[in-house]
C-alpha cells in the first residue's frame, strides 16, 4: 500500500511557483484560510522538484501550517499529517519522557550503537507490558485518565514500577499483536473533539501580500 510522504517545513524555505521564487513566509493567510499549490520546486540553493505545498492558518491552534507532499495536497493532507503525533510519542519516550537518550552525550559510534540496541530491546519489553495492561483491562491502575493519555511504553514502565512495589510476578510476553489499537491515545476529550471541527476556506489562487 502506498503511503504519501508529508513533511512540515519552516517559513524560511523558498519555493518556485509560476517561474518565480517565493519565501514561504510571503504567504500570509487569514484565520481559517488554506491554499494548495500546483506542482512546485522547493529549496532555491538545491532545488527539489515535483512536490506540492499545502498552506493553512488553523483557527483552533492559531498556527500556520506549511506541509510539503509528494502528492497533490488537499484538506485530507492535514488530517494525514496529524497522524504524526503517534510517531512523535516514540521520540518523546526516547528523550524527556523516558530514556533521556540525548543526555548520554556519547560521541563514539560503536558505544552509541550498543546503547541504541539496549534501548530498542527495553522499549519492546515495555511496549509489550503496556499493551497487555490495556488488553487485561488494568490500565487505570497506572493511568488515571478516562481515555488513554500515555504511550504504551510509558504504561509498561509504570506497570513494572507498580509490580516491583507490590512484589507481583512480572510476565514476559513474546508477541506484539498486529490488531488495531483498542485504545488510541488522545491528549484530552476536548482536543480530540476539536480535531474534527476544523474548517477551512480554500483559496483558488495565490494570495498577494
Amino acid at each position: 500500500m502506498y503511503l504519501p510522504a508529508h513533511f512540515r517545513i519552516k517559513r524560511s524555505f523558498q519555493f518556485q511557483l509560476e517561474g518565480k521564487w517565493r519565501l514561504v513566509s510571503s504567504l500570509n493567510l487569514q484565520s481559517g484560510q488554506a491554499y494548495f499549490t500546483p506542482v512546485v520546486s522547493i529549496g532555491k540553493t538545491k532545488p527539489y522538484p515535483n512536490v506540492y505545498l499545502g498552506f493553512a492558518h488553523d483557527k483552533l491552534s492559531d498556527e500556520d501550517w506549511v506541509i510539503v507532499s509528494d502528492e497533490p495536497t488537499t484538506l485530507q493532507t492535514f488530517a494525514q499529517y496529524r497522524l504524526r503525533f503517534c510517531v512523535e510519542e516514540t521520540f518523546l519516550d526516547l528523550k524527556s519522557n523516558g530514556f533521556n537518550l540525548e543526555a548520554s552525550r556519547l560521541r563514539d559510534k560503536f558505544a552509541l550503537t550498543q546503547l541504541c540496541g539496549v534501548l530498542a530491546l527495553t522499549m519492546l519489553f515495555l511496549v509489550l507490558q503496556g499493551t497487555q495492561v490495556v488488553t487485561a483491562g488494568k490500565r487505570r491502575l497506572v493511568d488515571t485518565h478516562w481515555q488513554r493519555g500515555m504511550s504504551y511504553l510509558k504504561l509498561g514502565w509504570n506497570w513494572i514500577r507498580l509490580a516491583i512495589t507490590k512484589q507481583w510476578k512480572i510476565h514476559l510476553f513474546q508477541v506484539l499483536s498486529g490488531a488495531s489499537d483498542p485504545q488510541p491515545a488522545i491528549a484530552s476529550k476536548r482536543q480530540h473533539k476539536q480535531s474534527f471541527r476544523r474548517e477551512f476556506t480554500v483559496l483558488s489562487s495565490f494570495p498577494v501580500p
